[in-house]
């Protein structure tokens, strides 16, 4: 990495140098401070907020005593009314086998159950229940079975065999409700016995809302984030207040363990969350109050400081990068200008010179960098200029020798000659060589109409159609909405040229050839197709695989040998649409080969020399 770094310093400006000396100089000390800061509050931080929290776990364990023993007491206050008492003794038998009540006794205990639910929201109901199942109770009788068998709630079970000391029954929903009621209740509930013999009278149940539960939490600063939960002995869950995420961590905790085996005041991931794992267990009413706070919520202090200490070092640097970019521009303002006339000179303007000049060092390098320009443009006039000279005159006197319109005029008077001598055949190779130079020669541009160059290789298969006599056949398929489209000149008929020359040539049978051209949305595909002698798989790959190399500047020159190859077409194609061209080659051996070139369709129409 230091490497690295070292490497890519060395690589860079000096203005980029400069800029990052200024910055490491500001930033170093400024992130030293920040962090010893922020480690210093942030442990301060959260030691308050964890103590906090397991204050506020504390406080709420103390509220849930104080109403568990009202509770208590309630379920304590039969024992000492003996019009209860005998009432319950009353109705004694088998469990679920009493039948019916008298008014007087009902009315009398239906009076006593009101009067002690009476201004209490938080209950739901109080019932005393016989042995043989009746049951008196403050709720109105249309909405209560005035006699239950206890045997089919699962609860009752541990109650009947208790030896009358209080039980918390975690959530349920009793049976006794004649209408139906999805609201489940945490019931307090006792064995009635006679205080002198002890002999079993009955039950008291005390179904108590969870709403009074969550009336503890509401008095109490607690995080709305944070989730709270009360389980018994058994680690029942009684009640559970879910975070603000909505997602309950009591499955979670009894995944990792029972939750009296977990240390108090650690933390714990719960899910994708790191939480603070707060317990305080009751040694009263045997349940124990939970709370998790997530980490995130007890370093938000912190995350306050650091986002300001953040914000302070990005204004520090701001005002640092703006002085330092200042200072390093004056300073480096002439080495810019400097490097700004060589890239021109790379371009091939060697006029330009470097002014005004200082006393310093940069005035030196001004003054050798002028001095030098005068060598070379000097140099360039001497040598280069003329060698252009000397090559324009060559080609010149070339050109010179060769009369366009001598060419068209002596084949339009062998044309002549044949017509009237009737050699239709000398004729039609006449006109279409014809046709072929003037084609060659008096089109100039680069690009041309997809009909132009078609009409191009119909004059070329016609001369080699009379070569060959019947044994060469074409076929075209040209879609009429490419008519129009706008390709590189003299692509098509090297693919027919090789087609004929290395595919059918040679075969006593002849072959044919197959010319198509369609658009395949936004891209014109032309493919030349023969059945000819055909490539091995290897030799197509080889082929393919040295069209697709860039062209070099060896390769663009034109030769005798790879004037018409497809080397040169892909190397045109590839400079002309650059990477949205293409030329590939399929076929196998003795099947023949097809060479597809693939042309990106553009509204501008470029016309410029090959």
């Amino acid at each position: 990495m230091i490497q690295w770094m070292n490497g890519h310093f060395r690589e860079s400006n000096l203005r980029t140098r400069l800029l990052i000396l200024f910055t490491v100089l500001i930033l170093l000390p400024l992130s030293l401070q920040g962090m010893v800061t922020y480690r210093h509050f942030s442990a301060t931080m959260n030691d308050k907020t964890e103590q906090y929290t397991i204050d506020i776990v504390r406080q709420i364990s103390a509220n849930l005593d104080r109403q568990l023993k009202d509770f208590e007491r309630l379920s304590l206050m039969p024992l000492y009314d003996q019009m209860v008492l005998s009432i319950l003794a009353k109705y004694n038998g088998a469990m679920g086998s009493g039948t019916w009540v008298q008014s007087d006794d009902y009315m009398k205990m239906k009076l006593y159950t009101s009067g002690q639910a009476y201004d209490r929201p938080e209950i739901r109901g109080i019932h005393l229940i016989s042995n043989s199942g009746v049951l008196f109770s403050n709720v109105d009788a249309m909405a209560i079975d005035a006699v239950w068998d206890g045997r089919q709630d699962d609860w009752f079970t541990s109650l009947a065999r208790s030896e009358g000391e209080w039980r918390i029954i975690p959530p349920h929903k009793p049976s006794y409700y004649s209408v139906s009621d999805a609201e489940a209740y945490i019931s307090v509930a006792r064995v009635i016995r006679e205080p002198k013999t002890l002999a079993r009278l009955g039950y008291i149940l005390i179904d108590v809302k969870l709403e009074a539960f969550g009336g503890i939490l509401s008095n109490l600063n607690v995080e709305k984030e944070a989730g709270l939960m009360i389980v018994d002995g058994l680690q029942r869950l009684l009640y559970e207040r879910v975070s603000a995420d909505g997602i309950s961590a009591y499955e979670e905790i009894m995944k990792q363990g029972q939750p009296q085996q977990l240390e108090s005041g650690h933390r714990k991931r719960l899910g994708s969350s790191d939480y603070l794992f707060v317990q305080h267990h009751s040694s009263y009413s045997g349940l124990s109050v939970i709370g998790l706070t997530p980490i995130a919520v007890i370093q938000k202090e912190s995350r306050e400081i650091m986002k300001f200490t953040l914000w302070f070092a990005v204004v520090c640097v701001a005002i640092v990068m703006i002085l330092a970019v200042m200072l390093s521009y004056r300073i480096t303002r002439p080495l810019i200008v400097l490097k700004k006339n060589m890239a021109s000179v790379e371009q091939g303007d060697f006029n330009k010179r470097v002014t005004p000049l200082t006393n310093d060092e940069f005035g030196q390098l001004g003054r050798g960098f002028n001095k030098m320009m005068e060598e070379i443009n000097r140099l360039f006039h001497e040598v280069f200029v003329l060698g252009i000279r000397e090559k324009e005159a060559e080609l010149s006197a070339l050109q010179s020798q060769i009369n366009p319109h001598f060419i068209y005029n002596t084949l339009e008077s062998i044309n002549m000659m044949a017509v009237q001598r009737k050699h239709a055949e000398v004729s039609d190779m006449v006109s279409a060589l014809g046709k072929l130079l003037r084609y060659t020669i008096d089109k100039a541009g680069r690009l041309i109409s997809l009909q132009e160059e078609i009409d191009f290789v119909q004059s070329y298969v016609r001369i080699q159609q009379v070569r060959y006599g019947g044994k060469l056949q074409v076929f075209y398929d040209i879609d009429d909405e490419v008519n129009e489209c706008r390709i590189p000149k003299l692509i098509m008929q090297p693919l027919v040229e090789n087609a004929v020359y290395h595919g059918i040539d040679g075969q006593e049978e002849g072959g044919t050839i197959w010319i198509s051209a369609l658009r395949f949305e936004d891209e014109l595909l032309i493919t030349v197709r023969d059945n000819g002698k055909g490539m091995g798989e290897e030799e197509i790959d080889a082929l393919n695989e040295e069209i697709s190399k860039l062209p070099s500047y060896q390769s663009l020159q034109r030769n005798d040998e790879d004037e018409l190859g497809l080397n040169n077409i892909y190397q045109r194609i590839l400079l002309i649409y650059g990477e949205g061209g293409s030329l590939t080659v399929e076929g196998s051996l003795g099947q023949g080969l097809a060479v597809t070139i693939t042309i990106p369709l553009q509204e501008k129409e470029a016309e410029q020399d090959v």
